[in-house]
């Protein structure tokens, strides 16, 4: 193995290991700078091998719990995710040459991960910003420019240091700029986590069910499960919502099933928002269900993003030999958000990784005045997925500055409020795979955001600025 060969996995490693564990979280403030240094000094056929991988290193890292579900998926889309990386190498050449290579490369990673949002089907789980989850101070800013603004400071930083350790030119001078765009950074954050007020608030209940995929949908154990439901539903606070799961209903919900559904959500006597695939004609939704005390249906929403491959099959046509890796097949997408009414509040709810895509939630986000997220990661084996998926739903709160409760299958189950707090539902120190309820209350703010005005629009000042930076001069 070559030192560069090396390098260039050592680094992508590292900085998977930062979405992993927040402990090692700070690791992906320096462990691009390997990268850096192996592509600045290659040629391009061998700058798009290592760039390569990196990309199989750093996904591979992050995303290795895909194949507890698929693991000729897990390979497939790790291929796919690296091409990214070789993206940026093949852009990233250019700009090596031109000075402001700090702001330039930075820029260029920002792009990079909003194409990597939106071409396809679109998959920005490892966007570099969302491993500072936990870092509260830092990621108030993403109420402005969004999560892709912790991206770019991340490579900034990874570029300070490579130009500092290998190219050796006015440190000093590069160092100043930095200082003052994190002071300006950490006193924004001060400002806005003093001054953003909680201006009313709710109860919610979680019921976290803990219900193995392979068992729910078996007959005899469906009608076990309910037995279980009502139970744990009894020891929610009776004036709160209660919140089960996605498809946590253990049975397809046809128009016959939908009076079982009824009676279940009249013997809880409380408002209920449940998880549920229900059957319209021949056609599946995944869906979210919300009953008055009653048991009469209030409204519902379909889910409209779904899961490529676990809930459908992108490019049907031409891909009839591949099935879906849920126990149903295709579903269906639904059409339009549902905006839910609890107690004159208005709510929408984003089912699975709904929460993954960051223009599509600040749609939800304008309409409601909290969110809920009702998942099923029991596919995936808990962690490190539970908290990454936990951690990108937590840069969609301070974005919309929106709090957004989270109802998990195995956990991770809670509410992160709108300035980025967390909290989740334990039992001793355990996060995930227990069965438990939970009463939280919910802060509300009013206030919205920037960026949940006007959207993703740093992206695209990154963009007018390399373009600019086209008719500079390269340095010597």
């Amino acid at each position: 193995m070559t030192p560069k060969i090396f390098l260039s996995i050592l680094s992508g490693v590292i900085t998977g290991l930062g979405f992993n564990h927040s402990v090692f979280s700070l690791l992906v403030w320096i462990s691009l700078v390997p990268f850096l240094f192996v592509i600045s000094q290659s040629t391009f056929k061998k700058g798009i091998f290592y760039s390569f991988l990196f990309g199989l290193s750093f996904f591979g890292t992050v995303l290795f719990w895909v194949g507890n579900v698929t693991k000729l998926g897990l390979v497939f889309l790790i291929i796919y995710l690296s091409l990214y990386p070789m993206l940026f190498f093949i852009l990233a050449r250019y700009f090596f040459k031109k000075p402001f290579r700090m702001v330039t490369l930075a820029s260029l990673w920002v792009i990079i991960e909003f194409l990597q949002e939106h071409i396809w089907c679109g998959f920005g789980w490892a966007n570099l910003g969302y491993s500072q989850y936990r870092n509260t101070p830092l990621i108030q800013i993403a109420d402005i420019a969004g999560v892709k603004f912790i991206s770019f400071l991340i490579v900034m930083v990874n570029a300070f240091m490579w130009e500092s350790l290998f190219k050796k030119r006015t440190v000093a001078k590069k160092v100043i700029p930095i200082i003052l765009i994190f002071l300006a950074v950490f006193s924004y954050s001060v400002f806005r986590l003093q001054n953003l007020k909680e201006q009313d608030s709710l109860e919610v209940s979680l019921v976290q069910t803990n219900i193995s995929e392979s068992q729910k949908w078996k007959e005899p154990m469906g009608f076990s499960l309910i037995d279980k439901y009502l139970t744990l539903s009894e020891k929610t606070d009776k004036d709160s919502l209660i919140i089960f799961p996605e498809a946590s209903w253990p049975f397809i919900v046809d128009d016959e099933e939908f009076k079982a559904l009824k009676e279940f959500s009249a013997k809880t006597k409380r408002e209920l928002l449940i998880g549920a695939v229900t059957k319209e004609g021949a056609t599946f939704y995944n869906a979210a269900l919300l009953f008055n005390k009653e048991g009469e249906l209030i409204d519902l929403y379909r889910k409209i993003k779904l899961v490529p491959f676990g809930e459908y099959v992108p490019l049907r046509k031409y891909l009839g030999f591949i099935s879906a890796l849920n126990m149903i097949g295709d579903m269906s997408p639904g059409k339009e958000i549902t905006v839910f009414n609890y107690q004159e509040k208005k709510f929408s709810v984003l089912i699975c990784f709904e929460d993954l895509f960051p223009l599509y939630v600040r749609r939800f986000a304008k309409k409601s005045d909290f969110l809920i997220n009702i998942t099923n990661d029991e596919w995936f084996g808990g962690e490190p997925e539970a908290s990454q998926h936990l951690g990108i739903m937590c840069l969609r709160a301070v974005e919309n500055r929106t709090s957004i409760v989270r109802c998990a299958n195995t956990g991770i189950s809670g509410v992160v409020s709108f300035k980025g707090e967390i909290k989740t539902l334990r039992q001793d120190s355990k996060e995930i795979f227990f069965t438990s309820i939970g009463n939280f209350r919910v802060g509300l703010n009013k206030e919205g955001s920037f960026y949940n005005r006007v959207g993703d629009i740093f992206p695209f000042l990154c963009a007018i600025f390399l373009l600019s930076c086209c008719w500079v001069k390269n340095e010597r």
